[in-house]
């Protein structure tokens, strides 16, 4: 199949949950022998280039005005290419009048709610960029794609026309979190000085309920180990070290802010676990990678978490921070318990494959071809 992705968010130099999903599921269908063209308004990232499979081409259009591109523009680029299918992989950028099917991936029904759309809001478009485009997506796709049965669930819910096109697909780690990883450098080695540390990555925003992990922390009384925590934004990282002082953890917790990616394997792999209070995830991609490293999982029993958790690690619930600074207490003490958790997330890491989520995507793909 010849099959086109809207490729316009590879040119941030940001790596997050989303470009990791387009990434990897471009190069698995590049795998499965589809010709796959990516179409964007923007120069891709460097790095981003660097990982695509070499039989991916990209067709660069650049202009100024995304939507001149996304309406005018990427249509004729996809009746010249001659593709059969087109795929957005992060909730908007579907072409109102695509001359081929399309999808869109829907990983969340996070921002459904605020997405109300009037006909007469359609007069404000120019001042309503990204909720036009949402909008235009979700009413123009031939299929969605999700990533859990909790997305699902909610995304019918929010927007009941969309019942019997969803199909969940789930995610799985990037192939760099394998036993091969690069060593940490030594500058970080140095911070987290050879100390035992429980590990989250992640945003800092108010759904990510970190001050929960935090103050679960301060209470399991580890005085010999750390909470070491990467990604989160400047904005809110003063509110975090306020936080850190008032619980007298300052020796205790490690900011590290955003790291190089090629860090990761190694900090999920030296962690005692990954730890992951998120009140509201769409997937939880961190526990696949967490997984992969063989990385003991400890995640919130909430919204699509236990689902993707599985067998594969602990839950603790959200109404006090009591069993959760309890498992933190039991996986930094008892080793065996420990080993156990390790064995378990290896044994549930087998069960995501991006290869898999190609095979699932591209069936998807030829049932839409077959209707069309």
């Amino acid at each position: 199949m010849r099959i086109g992705f809207n490729a316009s968010l590879f040119g941030s130099p940001e790596i997050r949950g989303w470009t990791r999903y387009g990434l990897n599921l471009i190069n698995a269908l590049d795998r499965e022998g589809h010709e796959i063209t990516l179409f964007t308004p923007y120069a891709i990232n460097q790095e981003l280039t660097s990982r695509l499979s070499p039989g991916v081409r990209i067709v660069h259009t650049q202009t100024p005005r995304y939507w001149r591109w996304l309406s005018m523009d990427l249509p004729k680029l996809l009746k010249r290419e001659k593709i059969e299918l087109f795929h957005t992989p992060h909730h908007f950028g579907l072409p109102l009048n695509s001359p081929c099917p399309t999808v869109v991936t829907i990983h969340d029904a996070i921002e459904m709610q605020d997405r109300k759309m009037r006909f007469s809001d359609l007069r404000q478009f120019r001042t309503l960029p990204n909720k036009m485009d949402h909008w235009l997506t979700e009413k123009v796709a031939h299929q969605v794609i999700t990533v859990s049965q909790y997305s699902h669930d909610r995304i019918v819910e929010q927007r009941p026309h969309l019942r019997g096109r969803v199909q969940v697909i789930p995610n799985a780690a990037d192939p760099l979190f394998s036993p091969s990883f690069s060593p940490l450098p030594p500058q970080v080695q140095e911070q987290l000085n050879a100390a035992p540390y429980f590990f989250y990555v992640g945003g800092f925003e108010q759904r990510k309920n970190v001050p929960f992990m935090l103050k679960a922390f301060a209470e399991s009384n580890l005085d010999s180990t750390r909470l070491v925590m990467a990604g989160g934004a400047a904005s809110h990282g003063t509110a975090l070290q306020a936080q850190i002082k008032e619980l007298n953890l300052e020796s205790r917790c490690l900011l590290l802010g955003r790291v190089d990616d090629a860090w990761l394997p190694g900090l999920y792999a030296g962690a005692l676990a990954f730890v992951y209070p998120s009140l509201y995830e769409g997937f939880g991609l961190q526990i696949c990678e967490a997984f992969a490293m063989g990385c003991p999982v400890i995640a919130a029993d909430a919204t699509s978490l236990p689902e993707v958790l599985g067998p594969g690690g602990e839950t603790f619930n959200l109404d006090t921070t009591q069993q959760l600074s309890g498992l933190m207490k039991s996986i930094a003490c008892d080793e065996s318990y420990r080993d156990d958790l390790k064995k378990r997330a290896v044994t549930r890491s087998a069960t995501f494959s991006w290869d898999e989520t190609a095979r699932l995507t591209a069936r998807v793909y030829s049932k839409i071809l077959s209707q069309n």
